[in-house]
């Protein structure tokens, strides 16, 4: 059931913010000039971002704890 919820929250959301831009545009008909800046931040930072969180998160503790156990023995007792 929850992952129904977050579903339905993700696309509502996107769905919402489509609309407003959809009515937006019809209200400010003219073209919209973005600075190179925004652009470039818009379209690298999220997957400068994402590539972050995947080799941050792929380091994992250096320190042993978290994963797969190595002793065998303490998984028969």
């Amino acid at each position: 059931m929850r992952d129904v919820v977050v579903l339905l929250i993700s696309w509502g959301s996107a769905l919402l913010i489509s609309l407003g831009l959809r009515w937006w545009g019809d209200q400010h008909p003219a073209a919209l000039q973005a600075p190179w800046a925004v652009v470039l931040a818009i379209v690298l930072l999220p997957a400068l971002l994402m590539a972050g969180w995947v080799l941050w998160s792929a380091a994992g503790p250096g320190d042993g704890e978290g994963g797969e156990s190595t002793d065998s023995d303490q998984e028969t007792h």
